[in-house]
């Protein structure tokens, strides 16, 4: 799904002074993908029947996207992490098997950022067809730890500039699409190292603002359009980041997933870059 949104990003410039909505220059296009610092490619696990092995690395992808972390069993960019998991299987009595997975997790680069392993006995038959909530059980404990370890290893971005940023909910999407989008752009802001308002009415600096539109099927394609606006306190825009594409007709209808993930993570840094050039002076700081 991922390579079907390739949308491209638009991010209009920061302006002094109350701004027409849409003042500033226009940078080149770029692919919509998540970034080389952040996401997670998990490969098929090793000496496991095939069955097996693309559920847990399935499992696996699902259950980090639910800590917050960008991750694919079936996409993955030059920057990507690699979740390299490997299975140690232990016959024993009753039809029954020890298994224990050793997460072992690499930077693009292939430097070893740590491991985590997990472990349960549970019926051969499952394990050699795959069984979905066997992978389900053997991934969970493990994500949470696999996400600290990216958390950790992530770098900070450059500049010192840390505004509070209120986050509005996006709207106009389908499917889960607003609420998908709303939490991964919560996530993709932080790894832009803004900080998120806590709660309605915290003192923020900016606001940011999703909606997303959605064009009538034209044949086998739709139109997609996301717009990201920024703005001040007092409601005055500060600039916009656009992204937009045609996607196969229904293809969001149902589930975002890591498609959430892939459109916040590429749409972020662009709304870091406008509130640089705003700066924080612009919005009542000294």
């Amino acid at each position: 799904m991922r390579r079907l949104w390739l949308l491209a990003l638009v991010l209009l410039a920061a302006c002094n002074g109350p701004p027409p909505p849409i003042m500033g220059r226009t940078a080149p296009p770029v692919a919509l993908s998540p970034p080389d610092s952040v996401g997670i490619y998990v490969l098929p696990v090793e000496n496991a029947p095939p069955p097996a092995a693309a559920a847990l690395a399935a499992a696996m992808a699902t259950a980090l996207q639910q800590a917050d972390v960008p991750a694919s069993a079936n996409a993955s960019n030059r920057g990507s992490y690699h979740l390299q998991p490997i299975a140690t299987v232990t016959p024993g009595a009753d039809g029954r098997t020890a298994i224990k997975i050793v997460w072992e997790l690499r930077d693009a680069a292939g430097k070893a950022i740590g491991s985590m392993p997990s472990r349960i006995t549970a019926d051969a038959s499952a394990w050699q067809r795959g069984d979905d909530k066997l992978a389900a059980t053997l991934a969970a404990p493990a994500a949470p730890a696999i996400a600290k370890l990216v958390e950790s290893d992530v770098p900070v971005p450059q500049g010192q500039l840390a505004p509070v940023v209120a986050l509005r909910a996006v709207t106009g999407a389908p499917g889960d699409g607003d609420r998908s989008l709303t939490r991964a752009m919560g996530v993709a802001l932080e790894r832009a190292n803004l900080i998120l308002a806590a709660a309605p009415g915290d003192k923020e600096d900016f606001i940011v603002t999703g909606a997303v539109e959605v064009a009538a099927a034209d044949g086998q394609q739709q139109q997609v359009r996301v717009t990201w606006v920024l703005s001040r306190p007092d409601g005055s825009e500060v600039g916009r980041v656009k992204q937009e594409n045609a996607v196969p007709a229904g293809s969001l209808d149902g589930a975002w997933g890591e498609i959430a993930y892939a459109v916040t993570n590429a749409a972020a840094p662009g709304v870091r870059r406008l509130i640089e050039e705003v700066g924080l002076t612009a919005a009542g700081h000294s």
